[in-house]
């Protein structure tokens, strides 16, 4: 774009060019309300902006449209006068500035009565409009440092406040690109212009400057003073005159970046200058002072030149000297001032260096680093300042100060990769474009430098189509995914530190987080080759899924016809449609008989895709370490690890939205043999029926630390999302999650997850081996993968609750498809399965007949396809087996007290059933083989509450003889888990109440006496040694003795 044009467009969006004569306005009323701000004076304030207009509540809305009206100030904090906001919105989105003085700008409206001005109560109705969402509290500044921003010139003077507000805010207008998940774009930027810190921790931002390069507010700059100031803040009347100079201070940000992170011995340095606001006009006569420092063994390379976007600017092959990594720190000066600062860097390729990073690698249960346990405290990250556009506008010194600072607080180990904006990576070729691979080249270096291994992850939800139109099923999308692939395994298939995430979070197809037909004609053809492939004799599977021959029985239901069903024939064997998947499908026309096939007919595709993929990566020379991303509905209605794990080294699970079962979710996705990392985890943004956010940042940080508790149960470790929040997403669901704000300020999450790590690292060689509980919990594919998910889903989460909360009793998950793992524990659990294939109920009798208790829970009498199958007579038994239609049962065990079953309306409504025993016993006991079935007649799991089932498992453990992990008492609502290892036994707790609560047990393989209280909504960890003594401890656990 030429000069010219961008001044013209400039002036086309009503910006002024030269804000030497920017008119002021300066918003008083007499009596208006000031809200988390002290009391302003008028006389104070015509001291600071002698210049300006006063403008009262008849005033402002004229004085904003006036359009040499450039800077609007307001002075009363959070409090706005509620009838000039469709004015100063207005103004605003035709690019005014704004110095907004205390408070949480526009969340207090104020209205004048009869008696004078009001003040409504908190809304976020109008910061909204803004794309600011809520604020979060942080800290005053007495007990904190406070620390200009000294990129910026003039710095602002120090001030004292008594709380500050960080913005939760959008930084993005709309998506970059037309699908989930996408990143939005750079269409505003925050730069904090002081913090409040403590012990090297930002803590506070209380001042913040927004500006907007496009779509919205485009080249209006708002500074915030987003605090309350202490009463003397206004008297500074020099500060307040500075701000207001800065807030009309244009053309003032910029970058200055190398053509590429990553240069070559020998190849020209080039850098490029670009205007952060590309319609801005470029003042003449401004420069750039430019210093190129290498980490070691050269002198700094400077030069100044003039800023210039039209041509590169080229450095001097002395630049590229020396060793490490190379700071670009660029000075803009006007009139020969310092304005801004911006630094960049890059790296000299150097293969020997890259190549000597430590070798990740996995055991049974966890990873290893250079064959040392590594326990995982990580973070996903990309980048601070462009966070998903980090590969298309790179700048590796941010990365390397990021990754620096996230292992200064430990962490051992980050997550990275594409989510979006394939497209613009690859070559015409299909293959990743070589600047796209310098530029991963230069992020690998910046982890090496760190020391912190990483996972790649190459696409998001589904694979990219790439010109496909199946993401699986097209051999067109398949061949351009594994020329993406093997680009990217083949250039770095040597790094020692890095391993291959498949794909994040994926679904069957574009019905993204819903297992539903998608019914493309590569679905189609698929599932008939599936289905011919699985079901050989095609008449049996139209009579085990109920179907008329010519397909048009059920839909009579919904769309009576005269026509006989020759006219008007449907295929029997289409896919399953999407009222099929739901509660009540039967009645409402629909065949939920084919669910359970489309479900494994997704999981075989979704597996042989891994496998593909997989061995794309292998093809290239790899041995890294493979996983796939899914999150917590993956293993419970989705593509789940049940059945593509055997194609990968450690399996992923993402604990999100159901915090009531983070346990369930980990144990679900870990199968023996295989490490299992949550590799993402933290707090979705949850809202008052007002838009206000729930919870606040500090029981943000309770919940992540009770998640990475739960993530030690039997697994790895935990990786939190995300460590620099993304404002530049245009999903406000994204924009609250993080462990660092966007004002650069640390939210409770980074102090936990630096917690966390300094807990891990202190015994990390214990972390070996898990020795597998006395319990398995087993459960049914069948009840899984039918419309009755939700019920299957909540039984299992039911009954691992009563078993782990209520009976305090570890144990593992196992899928009926993963029976071949089962391997000999003492007890096995087969919750309410009412349905079973026959292959996996022999499995069971083969483990009862080795010497195993198996506890069953309610009929089985049902096959995949909910045929009738007598599974009571082989074994001696004689029920009688009905639907369950009432609400009350009893559960009798021996001499136990009579404990009462309530089944809820919504069960009641369901298609399940119960069993009576010929004998009127609520549990039998059934020998076979060298083991024993305890069978009861009532599916427990079912009941409004969990004594039923808490009881029936106390009776199956001692019937097993498994012994307690650890004696005394504990509240339901505290999780005690032990996980024994080699050498040492792993306690995660997490007291799940709105209580504090003493913990006072003895764990029974160390004899360790635990005793401390551990408060409402908190997590504690410890590690003892066989000996009993304490090796680590976290939390509260602290104090344990």
């Amino acid at each position: 774009m030429t000069r010219s044009l961008r001044f013209l467009l400039f002036c086309f969006l009503g910006i002024s060019c030269a804000r030497a004569a920017s008119h002021t306005v300066v918003f008083f009323e007499p009596g208006f309300p000031s809200a988390d701000s002290p009391v302003v004076t008028e006389d104070v304030l015509h001291s600071a902006f002698a210049d300006a207009e006063f403008a009262g509540a008849h005033q402002i809305v004229s004085a904003l449209e006036k359009p040499e009206t450039h800077l609007l100030v307001m002075p009363f904090g959070s409090a706005y006068p509620e009838a000039a906001w469709p004015a100063i919105l207005r103004y605003l989105d035709r690019g005014g500035n704004l110095l907004a003085l205390g408070g949480k700008p526009f969340t207090r409206a104020a209205y004048s009565s009869g008696s004078g001005w009001q003040l409504r109560g908190p809304r976020v109705a109008a910061s909204l409009e803004l794309l600011i969402h809520d604020y979060q509290e942080t800290p005053g500044s007495d007990s904190l440092t406070f620390e200009a921003n000294h990129d910026l010139q003039p710095e602002v003077a120090a001030f004292h406040w008594r709380r500050a507000f960080s913005p939760v805010l959008r930084l993005s207008v709309i998506p970059k690109y037309n699908r989930d998940g996408a990143t939005g774009d750079e269409d505003a930027d925050l730069t904090t212009l002081a913090w409040g810190s403590k012990n090297g921790h930002k803590l506070a931002a209380p001042i913040f400057e927004i500006d907007h390069n496009s779509y919205r507010f485009v080249g209006g700059r708002w500074i915030f003073v987003a605090c309350e100031p202490d009463a003397d803040f206004f008297s500074n009347t020099q500060l307040l005159s500075s701000l207001a100079e800065l807030a009309v201070r244009q053309s003032d940000r910029f970058t200055l970046r190398p053509r590429v992170p990553l240069f070559l011995p020998g190849e020209a340095l080039e850098l490029r200058y670009e205007q952060a606001n590309p319609l801005a006009a470029e003042p003449k006569g401004d420069q750039l002072k430019i210093r190129v420092t290498a980490e070691q063994g050269a002198p700094p390379v400077e030069l100044t030149v003039a800023a210039d976007a039209s041509q590169p600017i080229s450095l001097s092959a002395d630049a590229s000297s020396g060793n490490g990594f190379h700071t670009i720190e660029a000075t803009l000066l006007r009139d020969g001032k310092p304005l801004r600062v911006y630094r960049s860097g890059f790296w000299m390729r150097d293969w020997n260096y890259l190549l000597s990073g430590p070798k990740l690698s996995v055991g049974s249960d966890y990873f290893a680093l250079d064959g040392k346990p590594l326990p995982v405290v990580g973070t996903t990250y990309m980048s601070s300042d462009v966070q998903r556009l980090y590969l298309m506008r790179p700048n590796a010194y941010v990365w390397n100060q990021d990754m620096a600072q996230i292992r200064g607080e430990g962490l051992n180990m980050i997550r990275s990769g594409l989510w979006s904006a394939w497209d613009p990576e690859l070559a015409p070729n299909g293959e990743v474009s070589e600047d796209a691979l310098r530029t991963i080249e230069a992020f690998l270096m910046c982890a090496r430098h760190n020391n912190l291994p990483i996972q790649f992850n190459l696409f998001a939800f589904l694979p990219e189509n790439l010109g496909g139109v199946n993401p699986y099923l097209d051999p067109a999308a398949w061949r351009a995914q594994a020329l993406y692939v093997n680009s990217l395994a083949k250039r770095f298939h040597e790094v020692p530190f890095l391993a291959w995430d498949l794909i994040n979070e994926p679904s069957a197809n574009g019905n993204l987080w819903k297992e539903l037909p998608i019914g493309d004609p590569f679905e189609q053809r698929a599932w008939r080759r599936w289905l011919t492939a699985k079901y050989p004799d095609q008449a049996g599977l139209l009579h085990a899924w109920a179907e008329p021959s010519f397909g048009i029985g059920r839909d009579l239901q919904l769309q009576p016809s005269s026509n006989s069903p020759e006219i008007v024939a449907q295929d029997p064997f289409a896919l399953p449609k999407a009222g099929a998947f739901g509660f009540d499908s039967v009645r409402s026309g629909f065949n939920p008989l084919k669910v359970y096939d489309y479900y494994l007919f997704t999981q075989d595709f979704f597996a042989d895709w891994v496998k593909r993929t997989k061995d794309v990566i292998r093809a290239a020379g790899s041995q890294q370490l493979i996983t796939v991303g899914q999150e917590e509905y993956g293993v419970a209605s989705r593509l789940s690890p049940a059945f593509y794990s055997e194609f990968i080294d450690f399996t992923a699970d993402h604990t999100w939205w159901d915090f009531d079962g983070s346990l369930w979710a980990s144990l679900a996705a870990k199968f023996p043999g295989k490490p299992m990392l949550i590799q993402e985890t933290g707090e979705q943004r949850r809202l008052w029926q007002d838009d206000h956010l729930r919870f606040s940042a500090q029981v943000e940080g309770w919940q992540l630390e009770r998640k990475i508790a739960m993530a030690f149960a039997q697994g790895t470790g935990a990786l939190e999302w995300v460590w620099n929040v993304n404002s530049y997403m245009a999903n406000d669901n994204e924009i609250p999650i993080g462990a660092v704000r966007p004002d650069g300020t640390e939210k409770p999450e980074a102090e936990v997850l630096s917690a966390f790590a300094a807990f891990v690292a202190k015994n990390s060689s214990s972390y070996t081996h898990i020795q597998a509980p006395a319990v398995t919990l087993v459960t049914s594919n069948v009840m899984q993968y039918s419309n009755m998910n939700p019920l299957a889903i909540d039984t299992q989460k039911r009954a691992l609750r009563a078993l782990c909360y209520y009976d305090h009793t570890p144990t593992r998950m196992l899928q009926e498809n993963r029976l071949s793992d089962l391997g000999q524990p003492k007890l096995v659990i087969l919750p309410a399965p009412q349905a079973l294939t026959d292959a996996a109920w022999q499995q069971l009798l083969a483990y009862v007949d080795g010497g195993g208790t198996l506890l069953v829970s309610g009929p089985v009498s049902r096959d995949e396809h909910w045929q009738f199958v007598d599974r009571l007579a082989p074994l001696g038994l004689k029920a009688q087996i009905q639907p369950l239609t009432v609400r009350q049962s009893e559960l009798k065990i021996g001499a136990q007290p009579v404990v009462q079953v309530s089944f809820p309306t919504l069960v009641q409504q369901d298609p399940v059933e119960v069993m009576r025993f010929a004998d009127g016993k609520s549990v039998e006991t059934v020998a076979h083989g060298r083991g024993k079935i305890l069978w009861a007649a009532d599916p427990v799991e079912f009941s409004e509450d969990y004594d039923p089932t808490a009881a029936l498992y106390r009776y199956a453990l001692q019937e097993a003889g498994v012994a307690a992990s650890f004696t005394g008492s504990l509240s339901p609502g505290v999780l005690a888990f032990p996980t024994v290892l080699d050498d040492a036994v792993l306690y995660s707790f997490s007291n799940e109440s709105l209580d504090d609560h003493p913990v006072d047990i003895r764990d029974a393989v160390s004899g360790a006496h635990l005793k401390f209280e551990l408060s409402a909504q908190r997590g504690a960890e410890i590690l003892l040694s066989r000996k009993g003594a304490v090796l680590a401890a976290y939390g509260q656990a602290a104090v344990a003795r």
